[in-house]
């Protein structure tokens, strides 16, 4: 009964001073909304990069040389790739990969545009939907045929149309201009994170690029894509072992194979520690909504001197005045907090919606919002209460 007759209170006195309620609830309000946004979307980011990472990252391996132990025959080439592909058990791909920014054209449209080189096995690893055509083959590969497959986006804004397989166009490739034929056409970054002037992508063979590039045939790292996962370490094992003898380098620690879940593992603290620092950061916030709330109960006390006075003069105990401020502190930080929480849910869905993302919202966060938002108004509402519960009756009841 005497925390019914608190809530009643404390809804009364909110009700009575409208405006001035709203205004003391508005750093809750800020503080939970902010929160809410920067979490959901965050886990939300984290889970798709995540899922993304995965699709190749259970079963690739990257082998790279290390600059500091090796000498220049040391460096990887085209035939130490094939030969892995070859000769490893358990390897169902290799690639190297080359990525350079460069320029499509065709007539007088032309866009920027991402270059990425490699072997059919490129598409194991960068696995975009084909929607027209067909990747390039090994035996494109192998002759340096000038093909290409591009990204819809790329096709769009050069030929006016997804379906531009059998067009041609013009990259430039460092200083060369090379005349493309387009075998196929992928999936753009429609479903993903977009932004205005989005480069296009092209792949192309990597013997293409080196014939046009002017660059060297060996490689610092490569891409291996094992069967299964069960077969990475192994892989990566016998992969570093073949390339340690065709280049005779035992007894120096030349090559290291890394499995790109171990990468994934690091991305994904990395993105968890930046995704907490700032939602402890919007969280400050709170720590403001709180101080307000505490003033305005400072002045509530003021002005109810008179009010606390007869209460204890009738009867009532410490600990009676004292739950009654807290209850209408605690109340009034509830309420900003479930406003603030819905406003973050909104929030989350609006901004996750530019970015092409599903905004992640768990229990746990709802739960902690909601337990939040009370604690901080108890919190900052102790000294209020406590400065209520011990005034002199007699000192109260003087007062105008």
């Amino acid at each position: 009964m005497i925390l019914q007759e608190n809530i009643k209170m404390a809804i009364g006195s909110i009700k009575s001073n409208k405006m001035r309620s709203f205004l003391t609830m508005l750093g809750i309000i800020i503080g939970i909304a902010s929160v809410i946004i920067i979490v959901s979307s965050g886990e939300g980011a984290r889970r798709f990069m995540l899922s993304q990472f995965e699709q190749v990252g259970n079963t690739t391996i990257t082998l790279s040389v290390n600059a500091d132990e090796a000498e220049t025959s040391d460096y990887i080439s085209l035939d130490d790739i094939e030969a892995i592909k070859t000769s490893v058990p358990n390897v169902k791909g290799a690639t190297p990969m080359e990525r350079i920014m460069g320029k499509a054209s065709c007539g007088k449209e032309n866009l920027n545009c991402v270059i990425t080189a490699g072997s059919p096995d490129l598409f194991s690893i960068d696995t975009r939907e084909i929607l027209y055509g067909r990747y390039f083959t090994e035996d494109e590969y192998q002759s340096s045929r000038r093909v290409a497959v591009i990204d819809e986006t790329t096709a769009n804004k050069l030929f006016g149309t997804s379906d531009a397989v059998g067009l041609n166009m013009d990259v430039k490739i460092k200083t060369t201009r090379v005349n493309l034929k387009i075998v196929g056409v992928v999936k753009g970054q429609s479903g993903e994170f977009m932004y205005e002037d989005m480069p296009g992508y092209v792949y192309i063979p990597i013997t293409t690029y080196l014939e046009n590039a002017s660059s060297t045939s060996t490689f610092d790292s490569f891409y291996v894509i094992a069967q299964g996962k069960e077969y990475t370490e192994t892989v990566g094992t016998a992969a570093t072992n073949l390339l340690a003898a065709r280049h005779s380098t035992r007894g120096r620690d030349v090559y290291r194979a890394e499995n790109m879940l171990a990468q994934m593992d690091q991305i994904n603290s990395v993105m968890t520690l930046v995704q907490t620092f700032i939602a402890a950061v919007a969280a400050i916030s709170l720590l403001v909504g709180g101080i307000g709330v505490m003033n305005i109960m400072l002045v509530a006390v003021t002005e109810r001197t008179r009010e606390i006075g007869i209460r204890k003069a009738l009867g009532a105990k410490i600990g009676a005045i004292l739950f009654q401020f807290l209850t209408e502190s605690a109340i009034l930080t509830l309420i900003g907090g479930l406003i603030g929480l819905s406003i973050g849910y909104v929030g989350s869905n609006v901004f996750c919606s530019f970015a092409h993302i599903v905004p992640v919202f768990t229990p746990t966060t709802i739960a902690f919002a909601i337990f939040f938002s009370g604690a901080v108004g108890i919190f900052f509402g102790i000294y209020p209460a406590y400065k209520a519960a011990h005034l002199s009756p007699i000192e109260a009841l003087r007062h105008e």
